[in-house]
């Protein structure tokens, strides 16, 4: 019975993972979709991203990047590097995704907070992960040398690595619904509107869900933890 909580959280955790898959199968099938159909404005990708900065007077570079659908801004150069499949594309996935990233470089542009405050908890993450391994073999050699049960470190060092993982999810979704909005916004000041404006939503709000789906794995994750230690602190 005292293994009963840790079981559903093992079920819950399960459930996330199913949705997580979900949210990317529906996000590739959007993509796929709309990559299909050609956008109003009769530029590039990279030409879109470089209309989007002079527009908005700001000095960006732009330049590509490998790997599919790895379109990303970068505030350490104040970059937006285009996937190969976007680069050259004139299609309504490719601009909507495009303007999604540039949406990240005005909230960067603007000192946008909640961007600031992801920008933040990611760097606390990163140092953290790298905590792991150490504390876990610490861990190991204090139950082995010093006390049995010391061990246990290894739980709470859990706790902390995936409570700080569901917080940077957890800020990321406002930063990737703002973006998505300014996204939508820049396009249609360009002149994308009716059908197309709404496949641009299509793609966008099938990218917001698998932020929303990272986030519930992370929470069910914590949850599972958080079970498994409160059964060995009660033992």
């Amino acid at each position: 019975m005292l293994f009963l909580g840790y079981y559903i959280c093992g079920g819950i955790v399960l459930v996330t993972i199913l949705i997580s898959l979900f949210a990317q199968v529906k996000v590739h099938s959007a993509y796929n979709k709309y990559q299909q159909e050609a956008s109003p404005l009769d530029m590039t990708g990279v030409q879109l991203a470089h209309k989007l900065a002079q527009d908005h007077h700001m000095a960006l570079t732009i330049r590509s990047t490998s790997g599919h659908l790895s379109d990303h801004f970068d505030p350490r150069d104040n970059s937006i590097n285009i996937s190969h499949d976007n680069v050259n594309s004139k299609s309504i996935a490719a601009h909507a995704i495009i303007a999604h990233e540039f949406g990240h470089a005005l909230q960067h542009e603007e000192n946008y907070m909640p961007y600031k405050v992801r920008q933040a908890t990611v760097k606390i993450a990163s140092f953290v992960s790298k905590l792991l391994i150490p504390m876990i073999i610490l861990a190991i050699l204090l139950e082995i040398f010093v006390l049995m049960g010391v061990g246990n470190i290894i739980l709470y060092v859990y706790v902390g690595i995936y409570a700080v993982s569901f917080i940077v999810s957890l800020v990321t979704l406002p930063v990737e619904f703002n973006a998505s909005k300014r996204a939508k916004k820049a396009l249609a000041e360009m002149g994308v509107s009716g059908e197309n404006a709404n496949g641009v939503a299509d793609v966008l709000n099938a990218a917001a869900m698998t932020y929303v789906a990272a986030m519930l794995v992370n929470f069910a994750y914590l949850l599972r933890i958080l079970s498994l230690l409160r059964f060995f602190s009660r033992d």
